[in-house]
């Protein structure tokens, strides 16, 4: 098949790792995949591995660049595209004004639980198809009607649980441990991902205060960058830290190219959010084998078997959220147990290789004469 995917995103985040990874496997599989992507973007080499002729970089200003449209439905034509996903709610219009025009299908992966416009009701054609990325997304897209129930797909993001699982463990413990100048004992506990308010790192700074109270050896790091051009959050997150005296505990390490790294160096992986379609970052902390902390949003509560898996605790909740990694703290057999039980279930449930294989599917069936399909 010949695959054009499409995001304006300008920053790296958990969608624009889906299109990474789906892309690198799918051109891993033979097929042929092209890129629709902003011309000004902070991800660029990480689709190094797609010829520069195979991607298309224009402006994608807004949900209704009809000059970006119209060169889009150019190079699908040009290219002999036969699938049109788009990532994006913003991109959404676009693509469907290009495979409009072009004559071929669209697909649209829904990352996120807020509601889409009314305006995507009317220009979305009606054979087009939702990937939602969780069931969470899949019901908000069902109460929206845009599209009928037999369009609106489920396909669990997936991660390279090979990748996360091969770091070994001990060693990266050990260099991040002493890369921060901390002893090679100390339990180390860490958030991972952009930082703003709905990821909750405040929620995660002011559980570490109250876990410090009783385990004082234990080491906190916070992974991410606020994206935004103020940096505001990332700012109130410093003076709240600094509130607590807690600046030789809790550390911002910034944006980390390989997440991998970290998680493997985390004995507690925590998920703070307030938010949460699906969590990609709880999914590859369990591929790293991590136990796991994470506040009951809709994604946590699809990825995580309480109990088994992880502990779920109420989002929001400073409280219960130091008391599950006190509990963690407290029984090293119990996080290890945790640990390789995550790891299992991330193998057998979260694969890229399974998120692939699903979405590949639905292409093919979108590509296949009604007729043929009985």
């Amino acid at each position: 098949m010949r695959i054009l995917q499409i995001s304006s995103a300008k920053n790296f985040g958990g969608g624009e790792r889906h299109l990474i990874d789906l892309s690198a496997h799918l051109d891993e599989r033979g097929h042929e995949v092209f890129a629709a992507l902003r011309a000004e973007n902070y991800w660029r080499e990480k689709i190094s591995f797609l010829p520069d002729e195979s991607i298309v970089r224009l402006p994608l200003r807004n949900s209704f660049d009809f000059s970006s449209a119209l060169k889009i439905g150019k190079f699908i034509k040009e290219k002999n595209v036969e699938i049109v996903h788009a990532h994006l709610a913003r991109d959404y219009p676009i693509a469907a004004l290009a495979a409009r025009a072009a004559k071929v299908k669209l697909v649209l992966t829904r990352h996120l639980l807020f509601s889409l416009n009314f305006s995507h009701k009317i220009i979305l054609p009606k054979d087009a198809v939702f990937i939602a990325v969780s069931e969470g997304v899949r019901r908000r897209l069902l109460m929206q009607k845009i599209l009928p129930p037999e369009q609106i797909r489920l396909v669990y993001n997936g991660v390279d649980t090979r990748h996360f699982s091969d770091v070994e463990k001990s060693a990266s413990k050990k260099n991040l441990l002493r890369q921060l100048n901390l002893r090679e004992s100390s339990p180390l506990v860490g958030i991972v991902g952009e930082l703003a308010a709905h990821k909750g790192q405040t929620d995660f700074v002011r559980a570490a205060a109250m876990v410090l109270k009783r385990f004082p050896e234990t080491e906190f790091v916070i992974a991410g960058r606020d994206a935004s051009p103020r940096k505001n959050y990332e700012n109130d997150l410093r003076r709240l830290i600094e509130e607590f005296g807690l600046q030789n505990k809790i550390r911002l390490l910034g944006w980390i190219d390989d997440d991998a790294t970290i998680f493997a160096a985390l004995d507690i992986f925590v998920s703070a959010s307030v938010v949460e379609p699906f969590g990609l970052v709880i999914a590859e902390a369990m591929a790293s084998g991590c136990a796991v902390v994470a506040s009951a949003t809709d994604g946590a509560t699809e990825i995580i078997e309480n109990g088994k898996t992880g502990k779920l605790v109420s989002p929001e909740n400073p409280f219960e959220l130091s008391a599950a990694i006190g509990e963690f703290l407290t029984n090293e057999s119990s996080r290890q147990t945790f640990g390789e039980n995550a790891k299992k279930a991330a193998a057998e449930k979260f694969s890229v290789e399974r998120m692939v294989a699903e979405t590949e599917e639905i292409y093919l069936k979108l590509l296949t004469p009604t007729a043929d399909r009985l």
